[in-house]
């Protein structure tokens, strides 16, 4: 090789590095941007994300917990659940490797939520313990005033409303010492008067939801968070005075959810048009009824299409970083050859060479660490493009099998046929309750009139309850009902004392199978 293609090899090389910094430079730029605009317009600041250069690991290094953080915060605001609980997992990942303590805090609480929310998963705790550790290590006490919050919502959701409300009454006037950031005291009210709302103490709901509504002009909270919570909190209190059978106040709150809509998750739209086809079957407008229901069966459809995208879509995302880290090792061992060549010739070739060489190096290591990551990444993405394809017909099946059982007019021979449909959903399509559809949405299909007369009858048994009784019309076990429902046989037995009680049965001496085989026959 001559001595002038030994130099020109040079300053292309030299080129190169230069070209990775600015890379570098630009891509923390465009990292900043999104992180300034995110509040304001999420879509501008997915685009600046986009724009930032691939490799992550070159253009961004040391801050890509932060970009997996913005991922998951525009995927929180455009409801994508199965793209928000992978990139929290990115997230943590990244910043358990770049000691980013306050945002593997971070991370490891929206892990809890997702699990414990989403998917009523038990490795929850793992994650809620996680979140202390790190939040203890960075001494962060916000991070540390957020653990109690999901401990007392914890409570919340077992029921334990009182010890629920200790936690938070307890740690209130801590939470409003965060005068930068309002989100703490606006949760610790929030779950207050969802408390009271359980324990059926009007009075004291309404008094914390008006020191939460007075939160409004507190510039630290974003209207979009101010108003999701207002929005949730107006449902709870229309349901609540719908239960006691005051429509007055019922229309007055679905009047101020209807205000906040656009703020709803798609769980507050679920109890939306849930309780204002309630609301008019009571009212006898039927009309009105089904055009609500029609918006129900419409928001599930299109929840259901957003996770299969969304899950689609991760697949083909990740296959794509591994093509990315293919032609980046491709690319560093042709410019090692090139460093090996001048080593040979110059001796600043030879310097040359042994940065880039380090450079490779890392790559390869870090390339190899992640190889049995990605490969098993990739064939899951396979099975899930197969297990998509075959959800729909399978749902199919489900939908026929059910119109045959409504057929059946002999109640032995329905009862049999139930429990055996519903052994067959259990062991066969854990996909199908994942995706959105419950228990009563299936089994009201079973038996139409049935809920429609145990609705009427006694309106103020909630859905749970409503399943609870017909898993028992139809002669279910308590250990058969706590297997499909999800639950102990301790927490079946429960809601049945609950539902005599509702019933009146004690004072009937009647046992609660006997009396919906008799009252619903």
């Amino acid at each position: 090789m001559k001595l002038y293609q030994v130099i020109v090899l040079f300053f292309l090389n030299l080129v190169g590095v230069i070209t990775i910094n600015a890379q570098t430079s630009h891509g923390e730029k465009f990292l900043d941007s999104a992180s300034n605009t995110i509040d304001s317009n999420h879509f501008i600041a997915q685009q600046y994300l986009d724009s930032i250069p691939k490799p992550l690991s070159e253009s961004i290094k040391g801050h890509i917990a932060c970009y997996y953080e913005l991922k998951v915060l525009i995927n929180s605001k455009n409801e994508e659940d199965a793209k928000q609980y992978q990139n929290s997992i990115l997230t943590l990942k990244y910043a358990e490797l770049e000691n980013n303590y306050d945002l593997a805090g971070w991370a490891s609480l929206e892990l809890f939520y997702s699990a414990y929310i989403r998917k009523k998963d038990s490795s929850a705790y793992h994650f809620l313990d996680k979140a202390h550790d790190y939040y203890t290590l960075a001494d962060n006490r916000q991070g540390l005033a957020e653990v109690t919050q999901m401990e007392a919502l914890d409570e919340l959701n077992k029921g334990n409303f009182i010890n629920s409300n200790n936690i938070l009454l307890d740690n209130l006037e801590h939470y409003k010492s965060f005068k930068d950031d309002g989100y703490y005291q606006l949760y610790g009210l929030f779950l207050i008067t969802s408390n009271y709302l359980e324990l059926d103490n009007l009075t004291e709901a309404h008094v914390y939801f008006n020191n939460l509504k007075n939160l409004k002009a507190d510039t630290s909270i974003t209207p979009a968070l101010y108003n999701s919570h207002l929005a949730t909190l107006y449902g709870d209190f229309a349901e609540f005075h719908f239960n006691d059978k005051a429509m007055d106040s019922t229309l007055f709150y679905l009047n101020k959810s209807k205000r906040v809509k656009d703020a709803m998750t798609d769980e507050d739209k679920r109890n939306y048009f849930n309780l204002y086809a309630d609301y008019f079957d009571y009212e006898k407008n039927y009309q009105s009824k089904n055009n609500y229901i029609d918006s129900l069966r419409f928001l599930e459809d299109n929840v259901l299409r957003k996770t299969m995208d969304a899950s689609l879509l991760i697949g083909d995302v990740l296959l794509q970083s591994e093509n990315e880290l293919n032609v980046e090792k491709r690319k560093k061992e042709l410019t090692k050859t090139w460093a090996i060549s001048l080593s040979a010739v110059l001796l600043i070739g030879l310097g040359f060479y042994l940065i880039k060489n380090k450079k490779t190096k890392q790559i390869i290591r870090n390339f190899k660490k992640n190889k049995d990551e990605f490969a098993y990444l990739k064939d899951n993405h396979e099975k899930l493009k197969a297990k998509v394809k075959g959800i729909e017909g399978y749902l199919s099946e489900i939908k026929i099998e059910i119109k045959n059982i409504a057929a059946i007019s002999e109640l032995k021979e329905q009862q049999n046929r139930v429990k055996e449909l519903y052994k067959k959903i259990q062991l066969n399509s854990s996909t199908l309750f994942s995706s959105g559809e419950d228990h009563l949405n299936l089994i009201n299909d079973l038996n139409v009139d049935f809920f429609n007369q145990l609705s009427t009858k006694h309106p103020k048994l909630n859905s749970s309850e409503k399943i609870i009784c017909y898993y028992l019309f139809m002669d279910f076990t308590n250990k058969e009902i706590s297997s499909f429902t999800n639950s102990s046989v301790r927490a079946v037995e429960s809601k049945r004392y609950r539902i005599s009680s509702k019933l009146n049965l004690k004072q009937k001496n009647m046992k609660l199978s006997d009396y919906l085989k008799e009252s619903f026959s």
